[in-house]
C-alpha cells in the first residue's frame, strides 16, 4: 500500500542528510582537526532547535529532550575524523608528515597527491615522495596487509609556502563528494555520513513527540584509538542507562555489500553488541516495512575494524550499531589512493533507520524479541499429538 506520509518523511531525510553529507565534505578533517564538521555540526543543530553543547575534549553533543526526563533514552554516535596526515617539520618545499590513523601502503609512495592546509586555512597541493621504512614485527605485518606501516611520511609543497607554526593537517588529494548514480565518492565517508545520518534523524524528528531523550554525539580522534568516545564513555557524559548507537562505515564484505540496504550491526573487530539495543532496530525496522515492504536492511559482524561501540560497551553501556557498507576503505582503492564510497540508497536508508529508532526512545521494546519467536512456537504445536509427541 503506497503511504504518502511515509513517501514524504522519507524525502525529507534524503534531502537534508545528502545536504548535510555534501556540506561535510567540504571539509579536510583528520584526527585532532575536527574544527571544520565540529562546527558545522553545531551551527546547524542549534538552527534547527536542537540543545547542543561541546565538552571539554571538543566532543560535539546534540540533544532533543525527552517529554521524561528518567525515561531511559538512545544516543547516536559517530566520529568526526578520518586518517590522514599532520605536518610535523619544514625546509622550503620539503616536508615531514607523521600518520594520524591507519592509512594504505599507497599513500606513503612516491607521487601519491595530497593537500596541505596552512595556518590559515589555505590548501596547498603537495606530492608524497616516499615513508620512513617499516621498522619491528608489526609495523612489517601492517604493510604486508596492506597498510602503511611507518607513520612517518615525506613530501614534497608545489610551490614555496610558509605553512606558518606547525603543526598543520594534510589530507589525501581527493574529491570533496560526488554523486555518481546511486554512489556517493568522496574523500572521507567514513564517518562523515555516520555524522550526516545522525544529524538528517534529529532534524526531521525534533518536533516529534518522545519519551526519553535521544542524543547525537559527534566525537574526535576516533580514527588514532576511540579517544573522544571512550573519554565520554568513562566520564558518564551520557546517562549509563541510555541505549548507545554506533553510526559507522565499515569495509563492505560478503553479506554487508553496497546497495544492499544498512547494516544492523551484531559486533565488530573488538567485542559483539547486545541484542537488549539491537531490539530497538529491530522494531524501528518492522515499522518501516509495514509501510515499505521493500525496505532493505541487512544484518552482519561487521569485523574489518573497531568502533565506538566497543568504547562503551567497556565501561557498562547496552551498544548495538549500523554501518554502511563501505568501499576503498580508508582510501585503499585497488589503483592507489581513492575515494571512499558508499550507496546514496544505503545511507538514506539508514538515516531513516535512525529516525524511526529515535521515535522509540523511553519505550520497552523487549516483546519485539517474543513476537520474532512467535513462528517457531507456533510450529512446536505440531509436537502435542501423534507419533510425533515428544515423550
Amino acid at each position: 500500500m503506497y503511504d504518502r506520509h511515509m513517501h514524504s518523511y522519507t524525502d525529507s531525510i534524503k534531502i537534508a542528510g545528502i545536504e548535510i553529507l555534501s556540506d561535510l565534505g567540504k571539509f579536510p578533517a583528520t584526527s585532532y582537526w575536527e574544527d571544520g564538521p565540529s562546527g558545522y555540526l553545531i551551527n546547524r543543530a542549534k538552527r534547527v532547535g536542537l540543545e547542543v553543547s561541546v565538552d571539554q575534549w571538543g566532543n560535539v553533543l546534540a540533544v532533543k529532550p525527552g517529554s521524561d526526563p528518567n525515561a531511559e533514552g538512545i544516543a547516536f554516535v559517530a566520529h568526526m575524523d578520518h586518517p590522514g596526515y599532520e605536518v610535523v617539520a619544514q625546509q622550503g618545499d620539503q616536508l615531514v608528515l607523521k600518520t594520524l590513523g591507519g592509512i594504505g601502503i599507497a599513500a606513503g609512495r612516491n607521487g601519491a597527491e595530497i593537500l596541505v592546509i596552512d595556518a590559515s586555512g589555505r590548501r596547498i597541493n603537495a606530492t608524497v615522495v616516499g615513508a620512513e621504512k617499516a621498522e619491528g614485527d608489526f609495523q612489517r605485518s601492517r604493510e604486508s596487509a596492506g597498510w602503511l606501516g611507518s607513520d612517518t611520511v615525506y613530501a614534497q609543497l608545489s610551490r614555496d609556502h610558509d605553512l606558518g607554526v606547525l603543526p598543520v593537517p594534510a589530507v589525501p588529494n581527493l574529491p570533496d563528494f560526488i554523486i555518481d548514480n546511486d554512489l556517493v565518492r568522496m574523500r572521507a565517508a567514513d564517518d562523515l555520513a555516520g555524522c550526516a545520518a545522525i544529524l538528517a534523524a534529529l532534524e526531521v524528528i525534533i518536533e516529534s513527540p518522545i519519551r526519553g531523550s535521544v542524543y547525537g554525539l559527534f566525537t574526535r580522534a576516533e580514527e588514532v584509538g576511540l579517544i573522544g568516545a571512550r573519554l565520554v564513555a568513562e566520564n558518564g557524559l551520557i546517562p549509563k542507562n541510555t541505549v548507545i548507537v554506533s553510526v559507522e562505515t565499515s569495509s563492505a564484505l560478503p553479506g554487508a555489500e553496497i546497495g544492499e540496504g544498512v547494516v544492523i550491526r551484531t559486533g565488530d573487530r573488538v567485542t559483539t553488541f547486545d541484542y537488549a539495543a539491537e531490539v530497538y532496530l529491530s522494531a524501528a525496522v518492522e515499522k518501516i516495512r509495514s509501510s515499505d515492504p521493500d525496505f532493505k536492511v541487512q544484518r552482519q559482524l561487521m569485523s574489518a575494524g573497531g568502533c565506538e561501540a566497543a568504547a562503551f560497551k567497556a565501561f557498562g553501556y547496552r551498544v548495538t550499531g549500523t554501518a554502511f557498507p563501505l568501499g576503498s576503505w580508508h582510501n585503499r582503492g585497488e589503483s592507489g589512493v581513492e575515494s571512499e564510497v558508499i550507496s546514496k540508497g544505503d545511507f538514506v536508508g539508514g538515516a531513516l533507520l535512525l529516525a524511526e529508532t529515535s521515535k522509540l526512545s523511553g519505550t520497552d521494546q523487549i516483546g519485539t524479541l517474543s513476537r520474532l519467536l512467535d513462528s517457531p512456537v507456533k510450529e512446536g504445536d505440531r509436537l502435542k499429538g501423534g507419533r510425533s509427541r515428544l515423550k
